[in-house]
């Protein structure tokens, strides 16, 4: 094939990133992450489906430009992998109990949570008969342990204040239980980190001479 790799090494990855994805294959969840796949899941957390894609497909076709921005930075520059593994599976399964037990935690039913995930809003869920109101899981092992908010979470919590609905579920994997904060960024200790990850823009050449 195109790659000089046997298919089953390609499926023994995708079997290995699967547990932290939201779809019927269960992969290889009896076992940790590799640290160097750590390392990549690192750098690409923040970037969309659509810009991996192109990412991937640029490496394809061969543009230098790609290989030199992305490729020698992941191989060469000194890294530490933070648990993101452990904080995007602790995450989903945050997600889906407060999908199952939404009534239980906020008072409303299945019916009238939008699922906002992938619309990059800052937040994971919204109410349908009360539009104002944002609510952001987050997922943990235990009963304690810290959480992370990403700056656009951290700035819509800022701005909705009391509309901004923190739902916090502890022991995810065993005996779920669950915490509502409210207004986070009034009632929460933060502390901001900096890190460096592969981020994406999409550019494009336009011309506003009429023909």
């Amino acid at each position: 094939m195109a790659l000089r790799a046997p298919a089953t090494s390609f499926k023994n990855l995708r079997d290995e990133f699967d547990p932290l994805h939201d779809n019927t294959r269960r992969g290889w969840h009896q076992r940790p992450l590799r640290s160097n796949r750590q390392l990549v899941l690192a750098d690409f957390c923040d970037a969309s489906d659509d810009a991996l894609m192109e990412f991937v497909e640029a490496i394809f076709r061969g543009e230098s430009e790609v290989l030199t921005e992305a490729v020698d930075i992941l191989s060469t520059r000194p890294r530490f992998a933070q648990n993101v593994a452990e904080r995007l599976l602790t995450g989903r399964l945050a997600e889906d109990y407060f999908l199952k037990h939404s009534q239980t935690i906020v008072g409303f039913d299945g019916h009238e949570i939008l699922d906002l995930r992938w619309s990059a809003r800052g937040y994971d869920f919204g109410i349908r008969s009360n539009p104002e109101i944002a609510i952001e899981t987050k997922g943990l092992n235990s009963l304690k342990g810290e959480i992370l908010f990403t700056d656009r979470e951290w700035a819509e919590a800022k701005t909705r204040r009391t509309s901004y609905w923190l739902v916090v579920v502890g022991n995810v994997g065993t005996e779920p239980s669950f915490r509502v904060f409210l207004d986070p960024h009034a009632t929460l200790d933060v502390k901001c980190r900096h890190r460096t990850s592969i981020t994406a823009s999409w550019h494009s050449h336009v011309s506003l001479a009429r023909s």
